[in-house]
């Protein structure tokens, strides 16, 4: 199996070349995780099952590392964060209604607890899959600082011969 490499995750630049390259393949998704769309639409149901279950309705939420705002219709009182200014710019296009801003998790403009739940998909395994997880640790602090409870959905563990995740219903809550 090759080694995987490191990626440039906390450079804006890196995730500039990610939404420019799925732009021209026309797959949205793309700039995130590369997925059919069938494993995309999975993974978005058991993730959308999790955050029913975990996230009360009417709850004030911060969705961190937003991307492209795929999840702000699900929420009324959303604000979405990411270092990316591409990913905001176009969050902001596509869900002109709700509140997106530009980020770095080591210092959030927010005050103490003041989201009700914040959520992140596939956040703390790429930092801590690309940076380690001496990056991560205050970026987690951060994030509870922030939000009264956090919930951590990752993509899971990709099988290319079966186009399947064996993880995906997993998650935790911080």
């Amino acid at each position: 199996m090759p080694v995987r490499q490191p990626q440039p995750v906390s450079d804006p630049a890196f995730w500039k070349e990610r939404l420019e390259q799925a732009k021209r393949g026309q797959h949205l998704h793309y700039s995130v995780y590369l997925a059919g769309p069938t494993l995309w639409d999975n993974i978005y149901k058991i993730h959308l099952q999790i955050i029913e279950k975990e996230i009360p309705k009417g709850s004030k939420v911060l969705d961190i590392g937003c991307g492209y705002g795929r999840m702000a219709p699900l929420f009324d009182k959303y604000t979405g964060i990411d270092i990316s200014p591409d990913f905001i710019a176009l969050a902001q296009e596509i869900h002109p209604d709700k509140k997106f801003l530009v980020a770095d998790l080591n210092k959030l403009p927010f005050k103490d607890k003041e989201f009700e739940v914040g959520f992140m998909v596939s956040v703390r395994g790429m930092i801590i899959g690309n940076l380690g997880e001496e990056a991560w640790e205050p970026m987690e602090k951060e994030c509870k600082r922030v939000c009264k409870k956090v919930l951590v959905l990752e993509y899971g563990v990709y099988e290319s011969h079966r186009d399947t995740h064996d993880t995906i219903a997993e998650y935790e809550v911080l």
